[in-house]
């Protein structure tokens, strides 16, 4: 479970996968994420967003899925194909560093949304939903396959029961039928929702990797992620336009939804949590194989408990998200490099790979830098010369991703 060596047991089948990544993006963070596209876009404009960015955004996470359960290795190893070994430890440092702040955002997403629940009980619940997310992500892949099928089922009957709600209190054809306010160009909204299933990238093949098959990896992942994703980016989209709160806590407060809201934030910040922390142990293995991969859980499980307790690290989700810039172009390199430059991998000698690729670095280093220019301007408000002018009107994941990927086929095309 927790080496990075290929796995053996392949426990995951079609809806064990789909389980996973349907619970990993069914929360409030992308409720949140798809009140961003409203107002500005009409719902109708939202959902032909929200649809299109999920099935290009996913098609990436697919072939990631098809890697690991191929190799049976974690995403992070399989980063050595196109960076090597040394190559590697840099996006493996900074998605353990993401990783660990984004266990603190989730774990203050959801003490905050209990919170409203149930006043003054805010630090209570971070520590309560901190232990019980670190002991979920102890129990392995045996038993989250259950655990993950159960919340599905918990979380679909708890959905279909919100929309219930939302459409007793608002007539869907008003919503349907009011229009946009703009000032979103339409490339930037698509940008946000490819944004949700790419940053999952560096997390992808760490679960794949237990599928029993392709198929089971490829459209468990996709199917999972498309429906449970873009169902909460839909409902964060509808929500803002019915409530005028894009705030998925306020919107809570507004509907007075009581104990299936908790269960829904329990559920779900467990969902997605426990994938952080795992996944954050399984990378910091790609850095030091020795390592004790169970201490990094409870390691990882305590510092974004503490940070949720005593640091403001939502404050810095700007730059969390700027880090996160970093995997864009580390898949796109990596799906070049296994499926066009070297079609597939022979595990053993990504193990024992102690090289550092030059292509594959300066590839990943240029989509970075770019990355960072086309976004610095909306996410923490520094405009850098020209990159910032055309992020504003065409986004930055599917130009950086199409850049890096051509950039490394060409490097490494030209390196044969």
């Amino acid at each position: 479970m927790y080496d990075i060596k290929p796995v053996k047991e392949r426990v995951f089948d079609f809806w064990s996968n789909f389980s996973v990544w349907f619970g990993a993006d069914f929360g409030i963070a992308v409720i949140w994420a798809g009140a961003l596209l409203t107002p500005y876009l009409s719902l109708k404009e939202a959902l032909l967003i929200i649809i299109l960015g999920h099935l290009l955004g996913n098609a990436v996470m697919s072939l990631i899925a098809i890697e690991g359960q191929e190799t049976g290795l974690p995403t992070m190893v399989l980063s050595r194909g196109p960076l090597g070994r040394v190559g590697s430890v840099l996006p493996s440092f900074l998605n353990y560093l993401q990783l660990i702040g984004w266990t603190a955002i989730m774990l203050i997403v959801g003490g905050r949304a209990l919170d409203v629940i149930f006043p003054g009980t805010y630090m209570a619940w971070v520590i309560v939903l901190g232990i019980l997310v670190t002991l979920w992500t102890l129990v392995g892949p045996e038993k989250w396959k259950w655990l993950e099928k159960a919340s599905v089922v918990l979380l679909g009957i708890l959905s279909i029961w919100l929309l219930f709600v939302i459409f007793s209190k608002y007539s869907f054809q008003d919503l349907w039928s009011r229009p946009g306010e703009g000032g979103l160009p339409l490339l930037i909204a698509l940008d946000l929702v490819i944004a949700m299933p790419l940053s999952w990238a560096p997390t992808i093949a760490d679960y794949a990797r237990f599928a029993k098959t392709k198929n089971d990896a490829a459209w468990g992942t996709y199917l999972g992620h498309l429906v449970g994703s873009a169902f909460c980016y839909f409902l964060g989209a509808l929500s803002n336009i019915a409530v005028k709160q894009p705030d998925p806590i306020s919107i809570i407060a507004a509907y007075g939804l009581g104990i299936p809201a908790m269960l829904i934030v329990l559920v779900s910040t467990l969902n997605t949590t426990f994938m952080d922390i795992y996944s954050a142990s399984v990378t910091w293995k790609n850095i030091n194989p020795k390592a004790n991969a169970k201490l990094h859980v409870v390691l990882v499980g305590t510092l974004g408990t503490l940070l949720a307790l005593v640091f403001p690290v939502d404050k810095y989700e700007s730059f969390l998200l700027l880090i996160g810039g970093a995997f864009v172009p580390l898949a796109a390199i990596m799906i070049t490099d296994y499926f066009l430059v070297k079609r597939g991998y022979n595990p053993e000698e990504l193990l024992q790979d102690n090289s550092l690729k030059i292509s594959g670095v300066i590839a990943w280093v240029i989509g970075f830098i770019v990355y960072i220019g086309l976004t610095m301007e909306s996410l923490i408000g520094v405009s850098f010369p020209i990159l910032s002018s055309i992020g504003n009107k065409i986004g930055a994941s599917i130009p950086v991703f199409l850049l890096s990927a051509m950039i490394y086929y060409i490097l490494a095309r030209w390196e044969k």
